[in-house]
Parts: structure tokens; C-alpha cells; sequence
């Protein structure tokens, strides 16, 4: 037997209204009466109107009429055709507009306000209509056709009213008997082509048995091709949008996983050509994994950067350095013809230049170390900036992300949980901001204004304590359960995706390769560049960044040696 799984609740239901709104107080339901008529098609023009007592003059405005779709059957859950064709308060046409709900739609009827705004319903008696169309009533059976009509009105928002239904349908059909005893409700059958259904007055919540009539195969005209492929894809569509996003987030992290480790290995030959398109301060956070004392390294590389550049002259590379002759203050006003020289350096390196240039000399001597104190978060995000531009604008993430939000909207706006996925991402929001805080307390130490200081005390506290409420006040249907998972689901992709920004890129990797092979050269572990003052210059702020600046000038001053030249005084370091 046909088991509509949506319509236990009811197929005319006037809901709970809003947690703004307590329809128990406010309304009374007298009786409820339905007349189906069934067409020689399969489909159904259904009419319903309620007998409401409107008991206070300030309420709601309006009802909600529940309209069902979704029946499952041995072949699985399908979807009944719905259009709405008139909604009616005391029969005048009313403002109306429709929900979704995991089983159909949420009609509303009346105006749309909050409490106390001046769109009340009038105090006393009224009567909601509502008139629609139903399709896909039919299924077969073996060479039988039965027709199968739910056991509208058998839960009318919890009240023990007065239930009618009128069946008109076509000759020729056996009515099949429920068995329950005592039986669920009263049925007539007046005329060949005429049911009458009563529901007594009595428990709410009660779940009534379908009405099913037999027909003989041929009776009810079949559906065309274009109908079958359209019901396929309506009773396919929700479960299928549900499944996608989670599979583009799986399917989008396991291709860049996959193709880092398919990277070949760490080559021993020195990519001069990638080294020269990073800065030295940069290939100090990549050796260094990124950590916090990356800073100093690479604070001290830059230095070394801007010494062999000749922008000023340096008595050493240690903490205790001084920096005089800082002439490319001069040097950047002349653009014409330094000008491009200057900005050909790296960001990192010309930001370290700047430090150090607002120090006051002494004796035209600035302290390197002076200079160094609290730059390590402006520093990291410099070089920061610089590696994401290696990696490039990543437009597939920004798409995967996209793609999976757009299919989480769609599959909370269907399920009717659109405002309960809202909740929880502000819940989600709230709570990642809070960890974002604590983990980086130093982003909130500088002075905010007036209206950051509302926002953090007030907004975020505020939405917080919001969301939680309306997420436990709201009650989640089990048929809207799983698609609730599958939110969560897109909620936790999106996090994936997001997660793969900090996945180096395949050139981002390279990078880092090089950087670990330019370690084993300056240390004397494998063969590259032949030693030369401009090479031992050229990779010296490299050296600097990666510990190395020891073994690098002893292996320059070896060179030196088994050359016989003279004495090494650079133009860069100061005299003693």
C-alpha cells in the first residue's frame, strides 16, 4: 500500500505559526472542509476552507496551510505536481506566499508583519480558502491502476475540529477498505463517482490511512516522455543537490593533495633563474617553515640584500651592525635613472631599507638592531604578500567555493532550513572569530573606533546568543534530518576548500625545493654556480637567510686562497 510518509502529519495542517506568534491563543480552528476532484489524467483540483475564530484583535495577520508533495511508494519517494491557484480570507483574494517545506510547501495567507504592526486580523469569525492543483496521483500495480488520495485534514494544527472531504472521481473503481479497527474515519460512497469522508471531532494528531481506489489499466491516461523524465528529475533533484557539494569539496581537496605528492623530487641542481625571482626574506620563512623566529633571519637577509646593492655600507652582518652612507634615499629621487632599480628590489627588502632609514644616525651610523625592534608582524605579512603572488590568483578555489555555497543555499531554501542554516553559520562565524582572537590577541591590540568596539561587545555576543536560541527553539522534522547533514556537510567543504589556500601550489613547492638545494650548495654539499666575487655577492643574503653565511665565506676564502688574489675589501662594509 501507498505510504505517503509526508502526509502523517496532515495534507491541510495550519502550523505553528512563528515563535512570534501563538496561534492557540490567537486562533481557534471550528471546522475544516476539502472537495477533491479528480480528472481523467491522473491529476487533481483540490479546494480546502477553514472555519476560523480569530479570538484576540491584535495576532499574526495571517495562517499557514501546509501542502504536502512527496509520497514514497515500494520504488522510493516521489513528488506530486503542485500549483497554487487562489488564496482567499472571507472570500476576497489575500496576500499570500509560499515556504518551502522538506515535504512541499508552507502557504502563508494573510499580511506579512511583525506583532504589533497594523495588519491584523479582524476579531471574530473568518474563512481561509485555498485552491490548487495536484498532480501524479497514480501508480500501478501489476495490470491494475490505483488511484491514491491522502487522508486530508486528519491533523488540523492540533485541534479536535470537524473534518470534511469530497472525492469526485472517475467510474469504474473498487474502493479498498482500511483495516483498522475501529475504523480511521467515516466513508460514503454516495454515487459511482462520489466519496464523502468525515473526521469526527477528537485527537489531534492523528495519522489517518490513504485512500486508495482501484482502477483497471488504461484507465488514467500514461504519462508522456517529457513527464517521465521531469518526475525522474524532481524525485531526484533535492537528494542529488544534497550529494554535490560535499562530493565537489571531496573531489576538489584529494586533486590538489594528489597532485603535490606527484611532484617529483627535490632536484640537487641550483635553479638560479627561480632563486632571482624571490627575495632572500622570503627563502628565510620558506626554511624555516614560517615560524616566528623567521623574522630575524629574514630581517638580517634583507640588510645583507641592500648591502651587496650598494644602497648603504655595513660593518658586519650581526645584531650589533651599523649601516652609514645611506645614499639611495638620494639615488630613488633621481627616477630617471634609478628609479627602476630601486623598485626592482623586492618589497621585503625595500620595507627593511625603510626601518632602517628612520633611525637617527649617529656620527652617520644608524643601528641595524634598533631598527629590527617590531617589525615581525609587518615583515611577515610582506613576505606573506609575496609568496601569495607566486602562487597566483587560484580561480578553481574561489569557483569550488562558490559552487558549493550556491548548492548549500539551494538545498536549505527546499528543505525550508534556510534561516536554521543561517543560525548555525553565525554560530559558526561567531565561534571561528572568537578562536581567530585568541590565537592572534596582537590583532586587536591597536586603538579601534567606536564603532569596532560595538561590534565586538555587542554584535558578536549579540548573534551569538540569536542564533543559539532560534536553533533551539526550532524544531528540525526527521524528514529534513538528512538534508541538515548535508548543509553541514557544504558547511565543513567550504572549510576544506578554503583550507587548500595554505597548500602549497606546485610552483610554491619548487620554490621551497630550490630553497633547500641552494642550503646543500652554500654548505658545500652539492655542486652549482662556479665561485666568483659576484657569486659569493650574489648568494651571500641568501646565506644570511639560511644560517649558511659562515660556511658560504669560508668556502669564498678557500676560493680565495687557491686563486692567490689579493685581499677581498668590499665597497659595501665599513672600514674599521
Amino acid at each position: 500500500m501507498l505510504r505517503l510518509f509526508s502526509w502523517l502529519i496532515s495534507c491541510a495542517i495550519l502550523v505553528m505559526l512563528t515563535s512570534c506568534s501563538d496561534f492557540d491563543r490567537e486562533f481557534t480552528v471550528q471546522s475544516a472542509k476539502a472537495t477533491i476532484d479528480v480528472s481523467a489524467d491522473g491529476t487533481a483540483l483540490v479546494s480546502e476552507s477553514f472555519d476560523i475564530l480569530v479570538k484576540e484583535g491584535e495576532n499574526y495577520g495571517g495562517v499557514y496551510v501546509d501542502i504536502p508533495q512527496r509520497f514514497t511508494d515500494v520504488a522510493g519517494s516521489h513528488w506530486r505536481d503542485f500549483d497554487l491557484i487562489t488564496a482567499r480570507w472571507n472570500g476576497r483574494d489575500e496576500h499570500y506566499f509560499k515556504e518551502n517545506i522538506v515535504p512541499g510547501y508552507a502557504i502563508y495567507i494573510g499580511k506579512w508583519h511583525c506583532r504589533n504592526c497594523p495588519a491584523d486580523l479582524p476579531a471574530g469569525p473568518g474563512k481561509v480558502e485555498i485552491a490548487y492543483r495536484l498532480g501524479r496521483l497514480v501508480r500501478h500495480e501489476g495490470d491494475r491502476q490505483i488511484l491514491s488520495l491522502p487522508a486530508y485534514m486528519g491533523h488540523v494544527h492540533d485541534q479536535g475540529a470537524k473534518k470534511a472531504v469530497t472525492l469526485t472521481i472517475p467510474s469504474g473503481g473498487m474502493l479498498r477498505l482500511s483495516h483498522r479497527d475501529p475504523p480511521a474515519y467515516e466513508i460514503t460512497q454516495s454515487a459511482p463517482n462520489e466519496i464523502l469522508v468525515s473526521i469526527a471531532a477528537g485527537k489531534g494528531d492523528r495519522v489517518l490511512p490513504d485512500i486508495e481506489i482501484e482502477y483497471p489499466e488504461g484507465t488514467f491516461l500514461g504519462g508522456t516522455s517529457d513527464k517521465l523524465v521531469r518526475w525522474w528529475l524532481s524525485d531526484h533533484f533535492l537528494a542529488f543537490i544534497s550529494i554535490l557539494g560535499p562530493l565537489i569539496a571531496g573531489g576538489f581537496a584529494v586533486s590538489r593533495l594528489a597532485s603535490g605528492r606527484r611532484l617529483p623530487a627535490a632536484s640537487k641542481a641550483i635553479d638560479t633563474e627561480m632563486l632571482g625571482s624571490i627575495s632572500p626574506a622570503l627563502a628565510a620563512y620558506l626554511f624555516r617553515n614560517w615560524k616566528a623566529d623567521a623574522a630575524k633571519a629574514a630581517f638580517m637577509a634583507s640588510v645583507a640584500h641592500l648591502a651587496v646593492k650598494r644602497k648603504f655600507r655595513i660593518s658586519g652582518l650581526g645584531e650589533d651592525a651599523e649601516a652609514s652612507d645611506l645614499s639611495a634615499k638620494q639615488a630613488r629621487g633621481k627616477r630617471k635613472i634609478t628609479g627602476a632599480r630601486w623598485y626592482s628590489l623586492p618589497a621585503a627588502t625595500r620595507f627593511v631599507f625603510e626601518r632602517i632609514e628612520k633611525e637617527q644616525p649617529v656620527v652617520d651610523r644608524r643601528r641595524i638592531l634598533y631598527a629590527s625592534y617590531g617589525v615581525e608582524g609587518e615583515l611577515h605579512k610582506t613576505v606573506l604578500a609575496e609568496y601569495q603572488k607566486i602562487r597566483g590568483k587560484d580561480r578553481w578555489i574561489s569557483r569550488a567555493v562558490l559552487s558549493i555555497l550556491v548548492l548549500g543555499v539551494a538545498v536549505a531554501y527546499f528543505a525550508g532550513l534556510l534561516i536554521f542554516s543561517a543560525a548555525i553559520c553565525g554560530l559558526l562565524l561567531v565561534s571561528l572569530a572568537a578562536v581567530g582572537v585568541l590565537r592572534e590577541p596582537e590583532r586587536i591590540s591597536s586603538p579601534m573606533d567606536f564603532r569596532q568596539v560595538l561590534g565586538m561587545c555587542l554584535g558578536l555576543p549579540g548573534l551569538m546568543i540569536i542564533s543559539v536560541c532560534y536553533i533551539v527553539t526550532t524544531e528540525v522534522l526527521s524528514e529534513q534530518l538528512p538534508y541538515l547533514v548535508a548543509i553541514l556537510l557544504d558547511i565543513a567543504g567550504i572549510l576544506v576548500v578554503a583550507a587548500m589556500l595554505r597548500v602549497p601550489t606546485p610552483k610554491q613547492r619548487q620554490i621551497r625545493d630550490s630553497v633547500l638545494s641552494l642550503d646543500r650548495y652554500l654548505r658545500g654539499g652539492t655542486d652549482g654556480p662556479a665561485m666568483s666575487v659576484e657569486c659569493y655577492e650574489h648568494y651571500l643574503p641568501f646565506a644570511v637567510a639560511l644560517d649558511a653565511e659562515h660556511y658560504w665565506t669560508e668556502r669564498f676564502n678557500f676560493w680565495q686562497e687557491s686563486e692567490k688574489m689579493d685581499a677581498y675589501a668590499p665597497d659595501w662594509r665599513i672600514n674599521s
